[in-house]
C-alpha cells in the first residue's frame, strides 16, 4: 500500500498577516520557529503592536473546543438541575416565577455562550517593550496563523457596567478611571470578580495579584487592554466547577471578540 510521507518532508504552511513588512503564506521548514519565520520575512511595520499579537493554532483549537463544550454541557446540566429544584421548593406562586425567569435567563447565557468558538489561541506572554527577538523559539505547525495587529487607541470596558464601551486610551488612567467612564458596576455586578485581559491574552484578576501589587483598580493600562466585570454569581450561574461563567472567556483563550456576546446580555 502507500506509505504516508514521513513528519519531516511534510510541507508546512503558515500565515502572517497584519502589520508585517511582507505578510502572506509561507511554507515553513522542519524545526523552523515563529521567531526564525518572522525575522526571515523581514520583520514588522512601524506600526506593528507586537503586544497585542495573536498566535492561532487548529490543534489547540480543537482540544479548546473540545473543552469548552464539556463546560458548556455541564453549566446546561447544573442550571436545569437548579432550576427543577428551586420549582420544587417554591413556597408561592411568585417564587416559582421568579425560579423560572432566572432559568430563561441562565438558557439565554447558554445559548450566546455556545455562539462563541474556541479560535485556538496560544498566549506568548509578550511584553509590552518586546521586538521580534522576544519572540518565542516555537516550532510551527501546518495551519498556524500569527495575525500583528496596527496599535489600537483605545481600551475596552465590557460586562455589568452602565456604559459598556471602547475609551480612548491614555496612558494616565487605571482601571479604576476606565470603570467610571464606564460609568461604574450596575447593582447586578459582581465587582470584586473584576478582571483584565491585557492585549497579549494574560489575564489579572484580584485573586491573582501578587502580595506585592496594590489591587486590580490601580493597574496601569496598555492599548488594546480589556475590563471586563461579571454578574454575580448567584444571577447568571450554578455551577460550582466553573465558579464564575465569565471565565469561559477567558479561559479558552477567547479574546476580546468573543466578549462581545456581552453587549447583546
Amino acid at each position: 500500500g502507500i506509505v504516508g510521507q514521513p513528519i519531516d518532508k511534510k510541507i508546512r504552511l503558515v500565515r502572517l498577516d497584519g502589520e508585517f513588512n511582507s505578510p502572506g503564506i509561507y511554507p515553513v521548514t522542519p524545526g523552523e520557529t515563529l521567531r526564525d519565520l518572522v525575522i526571515r520575512v523581514g520583520g514588522l511595520t512601524k506600526n506593528g503592536y507586537l503586544y497585542g499579537a495573536e498566535f492561532n493554532r487548529e490543534s489547540t483549537k480543537n482540544i479548546q473546543q473540545q473543552q469548552l463544550d464539556k463546560s458548556l454541557n455541564r453549566l446546561e446540566e447544573e442550571i436545569e438541575r437548579s432550576g427543577a429544584r428551586k420549582a420544587a421548593t417554591a413556597l408561592s406562586a411568585d417564587d416559582a416565577v421568579a425560579a423560572a425567569n432566572l432559568v430563561d435567563v441562565q438558557r439565554s447565557l447558554l445559548q450566546r455562550l455556545r455562539g462563541i468558538k474556541a479560535n485556538g489561541r496560544i498566549v506568548l506572554s509578550i511584553g509590552p517593550r518586546s521586538s521580534v527577538f522576544d519572540l518565542p523559539e516555537m516550532v510551527l505547525e501546518d495551519g498556524d496563523k500569527f495575525h500583528v495587529p496596527v496599535i489600537p487607541s483605545t481600551v475596552s470596558v465590557f460586562g455589568a457596567v452602565y456604559n459598556q464601551n471602547s475609551f480612548v486610551y491614555r496612558s494616565e488612567n487605571s482601571v479604576k478611571k476606565y470603570l467610571g467612564m464606564a460609568g461604574g458596576p450596575t447593582p447586578s455586578a459582581d465587582s470584586g470578580g473584576a478582571y483584565l485581559i491585557r492585549a497579549n491574552g494574560i489575564v489579572w484578576s484580584e485573586k491573582q495579584i501578587p502580595w506585592y501589587r496594590t489591587g486590580l483598580g490601580s493597574f496601569a493600562l496598555l492599548p488594546g487592554d480589556a475590563i471586563i466585570v461579571p454578574e454575580k454569581l448567584d444571577a447568571f450561574s450554578v455551577s460550582k466547577e466553573l465558579k464564575d461563567w465569565s471565565t469561559i472567556f477567558y479561559q479558552f483563550s477567547l479574546g476580546v471578540a468573543g466578549l462581545k456576546v456581552l453587549r447583546d446580555l
